[in-house]
C-alpha cells in the first residue's frame, strides 16, 4: 500500500507541476466574447436585414394608405406588435419604432414574434405608392432577392432599404 501511494504522490506531483507550467504561458486575462451569441458586433444577418425591411415598409403604408385599415389589416398578430412597443398608437394615428432598445420583446416572447407579427402586417397590407400595387410581402421578397448579402454594413442596408422603400433603386 505505502509504495503506492508514492507512485500517486509521484504522479500528483507531475501533473500539477505541468498544469502550473501551461498555466503560466497563457495569457493572464481570457479574450472577451464578442457580442450577440459570439457574433462581432458588426455581424449583418439575414433576419436583421429582412426585419429593417419591414419595419420601413410597413412605416411608409402607415404614411401613404389609411392607417386604419393598415392596422386593422394586421389581424391576429397586430396586438404583438403593440405589446412589444413596435407600433405605437400617437394622437396623429400610428408610428412605428425603429429603436429596439425601445421595444419590449419579453412581453410577446421573443424576437421572432415581432419578425412572425412583421410578415403578417407586410403580407396583408399592399405597397401603392411605388407605380404598381403589390403585396408588402412581394415588396419586401424583391428587396431580399436582389440585395441580400450584397452589402457589408448596417448603415449601408439602412441607406438602400430607405432608398427602396422611397421607390428609389435601393444602391446606396
Amino acid at each position: 500500500m505505502i509504495r503506492h501511494e508514492g507512485r500517486a504522490s509521484a504522479f500528483l506531483a507531475a501533473t500539477l507541476t505541468m498544469c502550473t507550467a501551461l498555466t503560466a504561458c497563457s495569457t493572464s486575462e481570457p479574450e472577451p466574447e464578442p457580442e450577440r451569441g459570439g457574433l462581432p458586433p458588426d455581424y449583418v444577418s439575414r433576419s436583421w436585414v429582412k426585419r429593417e425591411v419591414m419595419l420601413h415598409v410597413l412605416d411608409r403604408m402607415l404614411v401613404e394608405n389609411d392607417t386604419e385599415e393598415v392596422v386593422d389589416n394586421i389581424t391576429g398578430s397586430r396586438d404583438k406588435l403593440f405589446e412589444a412597443r413596435v407600433l405605437q398608437e400617437t394622437e396623429n394615428g400610428y408610428t412605428v419604432e425603429f429603436d429596439k432598445d425601445a421595444w419590449t420583446t419579453d412581453e410577446v416572447g421573443h424576437i421572432g414574434r415581432v419578425d412572425a407579427a412583421l410578415v403578417d402586417a407586410t403580407d396583408f397590407n399592399e405597397v401603392t405608392w411605388c407605380g404598381g400595387t403589390v403585396t408588402g410581402e412581394e415588396f419586401v421578397d424583391a428587396y431580399m432577392d436582389e440585395f441580400w448579402d450584397t452589402l457589408d454594413t448596417h448603415e449601408e442596408y439602412t441607406a438602400s432599404i430607405t432608398d427602396y422603400v422611397d421607390c428609389g433603386d435601393g444602391r446606396p
